[in-house]
């Protein structure tokens, strides 16, 4: 089997309510919602990129990128790096996954996670349905296909947020990311929301405090949880310091007893293993997007076990694709720190995916049993999309 063709197709969603509510859309002047708001508020699309990748036996693989400033990629830069990573690989044996990956490391030594990401995803799609397996057996095999969700929820009020985490509950979410902006109001008003939501949720729903790295200094960090959390165990911090500062995250994860969350901090293999060796985080978070794809985030995934670091799976902002993408490498985790985030496709009215993939049944996310990601992309519709700018 060859590849015979690589094509990157532009796409622009319409979002949705929960989009806007979420990234801050419309807000009150002089207040914040989201620390990215400034990328993603007030948008008229949110812009993706669908990779379609064609052989010389009729199978076809599908890929999704996402424009973002954690890979600091925009739609422009996916489309021109996918146009140059289809002239390496072109002709190439999409079984030989670990060679084309060398060959787009040779290209560029780090950055282009997306893009190379939506890649990975269409070529893994085109070995399970070639080998007849679902993509989650190309990664070792599935220690779960049927899992709870983590929500993603925005800075609200606190009263607004712990009635939100009820309504989330109601419909079988398991725990909680809400967002936070730290030090742009006080890391006080984060704790009132933090507070008001535990009261509400089980203690066996964990709630992470998602600040994007905006808690300032680990002395901050380990300030606020230390006189507002003390006993409380379902509570957990993500990233609150700088990607760069390891020694202040591992400051963080010695001094206080909830689990310490590394996400940004992840940027390569190289990070990866430095995290693995000196533990500076109690859990980390890999995404499709961040990490390259299945390819390297299975490597990470695994670094991470090797050194007893349980691991959460987080969405990678798209389609159901991307969902579905998300919960093939979730249910090849191990050491599940907690259900993944692979929700987004609520954020966006339109629906790519028009047969197949990731399921909601009684609450709970069943993965497909079909070959490669198990799902069929609505061409005709991606090619629409494709038009709207």
């Amino acid at each position: 089997m060859k590849i015979t063709k690589v094509e990157a197709i532009p796409v622009w969603y319409e979002p949705t309510d929960e989009y806007h509510a979420l990234f801050g859309s419309g807000k009150k002047k002089g207040t914040m919602v989201h620390a990215r708001e400034g990328w993603f508020a007030n948008i008229e699309y949110k812009e993706n990129v669908f990779v379609k990748i064609s052989t010389d036996e009729g199978v076809t693989g599908w890929g999704e990128a996402c424009a973002h400033p954690v890979t600091s990629e925009t739609q422009a830069g996916i489309l021109s790096t996918v146009a140059l990573f289809g002239r390496t690989i072109m002709g190439k044996d999409p079984f030989q996954i670990g060679a084309i990956h060398a060959g787009l490391d040779h290209l560029f030594l780090q950055g282009n996670a997306g893009a190379r990401s939506a890649i990975d995803i269409a070529l893994y799609d085109i070995m399970g349905k070639a080998s007849n397996q679902p993509v989650y057996n190309l990664l070792g095999g599935a220690y779960q296909k049927t899992f709870g969700q983590l929500a993603t929820m925005p800075r609200a009020e606190p009263k607004r947020m712990a009635e939100h985490a009820q309504a989330l509950l109601a419909k079988g979410y398991t725990c909680f990311e809400p967002k936070m902006t730290g030090h742009l109001e006080s890391l006080d008003a984060d704790a009132d929301r933090l507070e008001a939501m535990i009261e509400v949720v089980p203690g066996s729903a964990l709630v992470i405090a998602d600040p994007n790295q905006m808690w300032g200094t680990a002395k901050d960090t380990i300030e606020i949880f230390t006189r507002r959390f003390a006993g409380v165990a379902n509570v957990a911090i993500e990233q609150p310091v700088p990607f760069h500062d390891l020694k202040g995250l591992a400051a963080i994860t010695a001094a206080i007893p909830q689990k310490v969350v590394a996400d940004e901090a992840i940027q390569n293999l190289g990070t990866m293993i430095q995290i693995a060796a000196d533990k500076p985080a109690d859990m980390v978070s890999l995404k499709l997007g961040k990490c390259g794809g299945f390819y390297k985030a299975l490597q990470m995934m695994r670094i991470a076990e090797a050194a007893n670091l349980p691991v959460r799976i987080d969405w990678t902002q798209g389609s159901a694709l991307l969902d579905t993408a998300t919960g093939h490498l979730h249910a090849a985790v191990r050491l599940v720190g907690c259900d993944p985030g692979m929700d987004y496709q609520l954020r966006i009215k339109d629906r790519p995916v028009k047969e197949g993939g990731v399921q909601l049944q009684k609450g709970k996310l069943v993965m497909p049993e079909a070959p490669g990601l198990g799902l069929t992309v609505d061409e005709k519709l991606v090619r629409k999309l494709s038009q709207r700018r």
